[in-house]
């Protein structure tokens, strides 16, 4: 096998190395230049394969890093990306294990901070939407565990939702749907309607 071609990939640090006149792979330029790689040079099989695999893992690494520069993710969301990206499996492993290890990916701190960022929401909202996330059901329900319903948000969603509107029986059940929508109990929706109603009886 003869490398016949390293043909640079757009602007970025990735080559197409061509053997034999047919495209054989991606090598990063760290790996092209740290194993002297070269137009014409002859390279057996395994050799090639094992610099694509510490080639992969480095491209995984970096574009992992890119990717939480954006903000807090989860392990899942940086593992879909990466897929994306056509990583292989255990350059994905690698990566997020690189993360991890320097705090860079938290699922616990995600899951937390999602949550004081959604307190319109009920708990059933906020429980899928982690599930979405990728996040487990135990870390979860540790971070769940001492969130209690902001009744003021609450109060102020429903009344917002009520206000200006004709104070019906079909308001109220719809009213129930929307705050219902919000991840909130039954219980919770009928306390908020009944004490919006309530608080207002000059409407209409």
């Amino acid at each position: 096998m003869n490398i016949t071609k390293m043909e640079q990939k757009g602007k970025s640090e990735v080559y197409k190395i061509f053997v034999d006149d047919a495209f054989y792979c991606y090598l990063s330029a760290e790996t092209i230049v740290k194993n002297k790689l070269k137009t014409g040079q002859h390279v057996e099989k395994d050799y090639l394969l094992n610099l694509k695999k510490q080639s992969d893992k480095l491209l995984s690494r970096e574009l992992a890093l890119k990717y939480v520069e954006k903000g807090l993710k989860t392990e899942k969301q940086v593992r879909d990306n990466l897929l994306k990206k056509d990583m292989d499996e255990d350059a994905i492993l690698d990566a997020i294990d690189f993360l991890k290890r320097y705090n860079y990916v938290n699922d616990t701190y995600y899951a937390q901070q999602y949550i004081l960022s959604k307190k319109s929401n009920g708990k059933n909202y906020l429980r899928q939407a982690l599930l979405l996330k990728g996040i487990e059901k135990g870390i979860i329900n540790d971070a769940l565990g001492s969130y209690e319903t902001d009744e003021e948000k609450l109060f102020e969603l429903t009344l917002k939702f009520i206000k200006n509107k004709p104070k019906d029986e079909k308001l109220k059940q719809k009213a129930y749907r929307h705050i219902l929508s919000k991840g909130y109990t039954f219980d919770e929706a009928k306390k908020a309607v009944e004490k919006v109603l309530g608080e207002n009886d000059d409407w209409n």
